[in-house]
């Protein structure tokens, strides 16, 4: 069911059913969900943003690549596919996706899977490279608004694969869910609205037989109405519920009335505890009595039905006024003893962990568990170049239980942050920086643990035994370039603008470090010649696979 728009009093409405059975079988599903996953050895292939529902990135099933060995890290294959490269847009292709044994008509393949921006949806061979299937869904609508580099009228969601189900479910253009078959394409359910057409819908996420995405940044179209002015897209969470492909099921929560205060972390949504869902908003009002969660971390039941609780900074205002957007990066919930935590940080530059039972206290609401020292971002600069972290956190524990967390800080670090045990020299233009979760009794705290060598533009980071991927994209970062003058949406609406923008300042290089020292184990140098634009490197099944702007796939390996 689609909302027209946001209600002061009703942020979401709901139309299902819900068909009551026996107690005895209600009981036994229950049962089955509750016992099941945990008699399951974790996942080796990636089949959803940051690999798992809560967004961790870190590969639990992974084990051929290790800290001794992926020195030996090599290029295997690289492979061109056909979506051509535009300026204005800025993200060609989506972070790959890797689903392992899927059944195809040649035998069980493992198969790499990527949405390009021209709705073009490939999967790949992930041993040979070769583009195993493609599928190509047109557009016939035509955009309101002129495409520029923050609303590219180009699809920008990482899919989510139900291995399950043998379906991989994306968001095109037009801003239809689509369900398809994994093993050549084939649909699975109708083609049904998620979003509004050209909107910028971010990655995916399955929980439940739910579908989730996030909207933001004001981009996509309303339906016009005769002799008005095109209205604006507000931020919102998606839900579809697929447990039945045939009458698939949409719940929507407005997240503001306006175009601000929208959601655009990388990750979409996370899953917190009991099925509920965490997603972070950028610039905008918070006026929670008018509908308008701006510079928040939102906590929402199960299908986005309604708000169960939040978390904004006491100082959302200034965020605003510098475009310190809290929602640039996704948050990432773990457990810790005897609490769930939500690891959150945004251009501001201050890491900070959550009671995922109590997000910021009461009654305020701004209260977080703990706030680091200011780790990046001492100018206060939301754009010119972009500082603070972008991405998403990544999280590992180790063997031994020790918790860590892995931020990509674009910039140099502040001159507040804490003093590393390892520290590889000055890094003026970004860094992924450890820390290690600790505790003290009732209160918990981070350890700065090592801050990596010198990254131009770090994404997210991802982690698969004991050791952390990493990649320095390359991209410029600069919004407002000096030779465009105006206000910031004339800025953005100049061509010379989206051409600043995908105009690199070096190329894309992937990393290999020690996850608990930090010692750099890899590093690609000059193999890639291209960069890349809001990514994350993908390990899985002994293999890295990363994607840049011209659209290429590569993947590294050990030697055969």
């Amino acid at each position: 069911m689609y909302l027209p728009g946001p209600s002061k009093h009703s942020m979401a409405r709901i139309d299902s059913r819900f068909n009551c059975g026996c107690i005895s079988t209600l009981l036994l599903v229950l049962f089955t969900h509750a016992t099941l996953p945990q008699n399951l050895p974790p996942a080796r292939d990636w089949t959803t943003w940051g690999y798992d529902q809560e967004r961790t990135g870190w590969n639990r099933g992974e084990t051929s690549l290790t800290i001794h060995n992926v020195p030996g890290l090599r290029l295997l294959w690289s492979t061109q596919l056909s979506t051509p490269p535009k300026g204005i847009v800025l993200s060609t292709l989506t972070a790959p996706l890797v689903a392992e044994g899927v059944s195809t008509a040649q035998g069980a393949k493992n198969l790499v899977f990527l949405l390009g921006a021209d709705d073009t949806v490939f999967a790949v061979d992930a041993d040979q490279g070769k583009v195993f299937w493609q599928k190509t869904f047109a557009n016939p609508a035509a955009p309101i608004w002129p495409a520029t580099w923050l609303c590219s009228n180009t699809v920008n969601d990482t899919p989510v694969i139900d291995k399950q189900n043998n379906v991989i479910f994306l968001i095109t253009s037009d801003g239809k869910l689509r369900g398809l078959n994994l093993s050549d394409g084939a649909d699975r359910m109708p083609a049904v609205d998620m979003v509004e057409p050209f909107a910028r819908a971010w990655s995916l996420n399955l929980i439940d037989n739910v579908v989730y995405t996030t909207s933001g940044r004001g981009c996509g179209q309303l339906p016009a109405v005769a002799g008005a002015k095109p209205s604006v897209v507000p931020g919102s969470v998606s839900a579809m519920d697929v447990s039945d492909l045939a009458h698939p099921q949409l719940i929507r929560f407005y997240t503001s009335g306006t175009k601000y205060s929208g959601p655009w972390g990388r990750g979409g949504v996370t899953k917190g505890p009991n099925g509920n869902v965490i997603t972070q908003t950028a610039d905008g009002l918070y006026d929670p009595a008018s509908g308008n969660f701006g510079e928040s971390v939102l906590k929402l039941a199960p299908k986005a039905t309604r708000l169960l609780d939040s978390f904004t900074p006491s100082n959302w205002q200034f965020l605003n006024t510098q475009d310190l957007d809290l929602g640039s990066a996704s948050s990432d919930v773990i457990p810790f003893q005897n609490r769930t935590l939500i690891a959150l940080a945004g251009k501001e530059g201050f890491l900070y962990l959550l009671d995922a039972a109590d997000l910021g206290g009461r009654p305020g609401h701004s209260t977080p568990l703990y706030k680091s020292p200011q780790l990046g971002n001492d100018a206060a600069e939301g754009r010119n170049p972009g500082q603070g972290v972008w991405g998403s956190i990544t999280s590992y524990e180790t063997p031994d239980h020790k918790r860590f967390l892995y931020v990509p800080m674009w910039g140099p670090p502040s001159k507040n942050v804490p003093q590393f045990k390892a520290n590889s020299g000055d890094a003026p233009h970004g860094s992924i920086m450890a820390f290690q979760v600790v505790a003290e009794g009732d209160k918990v705290s981070l350890a700065a643990q090592w801050i990596s060598r010198d990254m131009i533009v770090p994404d997210a980071p991802v982690v698969a035994n004991g050791v952390l991927y990493a990649i320095q994209t390359g991209e410029q970062t600069i919004q407002s370039p000096a030779h465009v003058h105006g206000t910031q949406d004339e800025i953005n609406h100049n061509p010379q603008s989206a051409q600043y923008r995908s105009t690199p300042v070096n190329n894309l290089i992937l990393f290999a470090f020690d996850a608990e020292t930090g010692k750099q184990l890899y590093s690609s140098e000059k193999i890639i010649t291209d960069w890349v634009h809001f990514s994350e490197p993908v390990v899985a099944l002994g293999k890295v696979f990363v994607v840049t702007h011209d659209a290429h796939v590569y993947a590294f390996g050990l030697k055969r």
